[in-house]
């Protein structure tokens, strides 16, 4: 190692790669490179720039050559992406057998906004465009993407990001071709989505699997009570405080509808109409879920949902803390690139201890050690009489 290497082979970082066996996919270069962005992706002030990528992780190299190695490195997130999953997948086993816990594959998507560019722009973002935001429920700039992350217990790890391509394969297809290449679990699995994906060909990916699904309903989807053909919506009109039992989620209670029957395109399934305890028959109010599994009660179901709100938390944090919305990388090639290395960068906060912890505590014992580094750093240069000169210019505070 060069007197210049601040963050060494020793850190925590660096050592966990090598147990991921990333020394079989990636040359010495590459793997530095991929400690440096996980080392810079945790500090304060990471913005997700490649400027930030170099100036926090005290990488020994240009900004330009960063971007070089995220555009046009020779080395494939695909390996990546294969230890992600397996990693996830050896966590959520672990998880399920010891609690005896089902087992939750959550999707949903997410829009990482980006600036329009002028007609003018020479070099815009590539492969961005308009997407409707359900958040904001407008229209916005940027790329869409689909996320797959997989939970049991008090655990919840991402399996896939990936970015979302107009005119190629539909996000519906994705999905069903993502749950084709999960891996069995020895437990009880359920999909967990909202209402844009809760249709049959979703519903019959996850049944070929022996997968359930719990999702979201439109109220505007047709059920047949009695074999009357009917919307949610003009269906709620008719049932009154008899026909409703309450429910209690996650300490707030819920006036709940029990029908199990047929929808269109849908053999047999139970779907729940629920409104909030003060707002019962109250039109905005009303939510509908569909389960496929007939056997579960109707608390077990709303409770089986509300674990898919984890997923809602991953999109928080990575825009915020590990630069999801704010990269600012222009060829798609670099852009996939930097979504697998936020899925690493997480995995590793929340899993590097022998304990699953929440990401933010990850983030914090990251950042401790890597300041313990650059003390000891320092204190190695003092020790090897190396010029102060050096050292400043090394921190890159000269």
């Amino acid at each position: 190692m060069s007197y210049r290497d601040i963050i060494t082979e020793e850190t925590g970082i660096y050592q966990y790669l090598q147990g991921l066996n990333f020394l079989l996919y990636f040359t010495k270069p590459v793997l530095r490179h991929i400690q440096e962005f996980m080392t810079a992706a945790v500090q304060k002030g990471y913005k997700g720039t490649v400027t930030d990528m170099v100036a926090l992780s005290f990488a020994n190299c240009h900004r330009t050559t960063f971007g070089r190695f995220l555009k046009k490195g020779i080395w494939k997130a695909a390996y990546i992406w294969k230890a992600v999953q397996k990693e996830a997948v050896n966590w959520i086993n672990t998880m399920s057998k010891v609690g005896n816990e089902p087992v939750f594959v959550i999707w949903d998507d997410t829009i990482a906004e980006k600036t329009k560019p002028s007609s003018q722009a020479l070099n815009p973002i590539e492969a961005a465009g308009f997407h409707h935001s359900h958040t904001e429920n407008k229209s916005v700039w940027g790329h869409q993407l689909l996320a797959v992350m997989l939970s049991c217990g008090i655990c919840t790890l991402p399996y896939l990001l990936e970015r979302y391509v107009k005119g190629a394969k539909s996000k519906i297809q994705m999905v069903c071709d993502i749950v084709s290449s999960i891996p069995t679990f020895e437990g009880r699995v359920y999909g967990l989505c909202d209402s844009w994906f809760t249709n049959k060909k979703v519903i019959d990916a996850h049944l070929s699997r022996d997968f359930h699904l719990i999702g979201a309903l439109k109220t505007n989807r047709i059920i047949y009570p009695k074999g009357i053909n009917i919307s949610i919506r003009d269906f709620a009109q008719y049932i009154e405080k008899n026909d409703v039992h309450l429910v209690t989620v996650n300490n707030s209670q819920y006036w709940v509808y029990r029908y199990e029957g047929h929808l269109n395109g849908i053999e047999n399934a139970v779907v729940l109409l629920c409104w909030p305890k003060s707002a019962f028959k109250k039109e905005p109010a009303l939510h509908a879920f569909l389960c496929t599994d007939m056997e579960l009660d109707s608390q077990t179901i709303l409770e089986y949902y509300s674990k898919r709100w984890p997923i809602e938390i991953f999109f928080r944090q990575t825009k915020g803390l590990l630069g999801l919305n704010k990269y600012q990388v222009r060829s798609t090639a670099a852009i996939d690139r930097i979504l697998a290395l936020i899925a690493l960068t997480y995995l590793f906060c929340t899993t590097q201890k022998s304990d699953y912890c929440k990401l933010s505590e990850g983030i914090v014992s990251t950042r401790r050690e890597i300041h313990k580094q650059g003390v000891i750093w320092i204190y190695q240069q003092a020790k090897d009489d190396v010029p102060i000169d050096n050292v400043l210019f090394c921190l890159k505070a000269a």
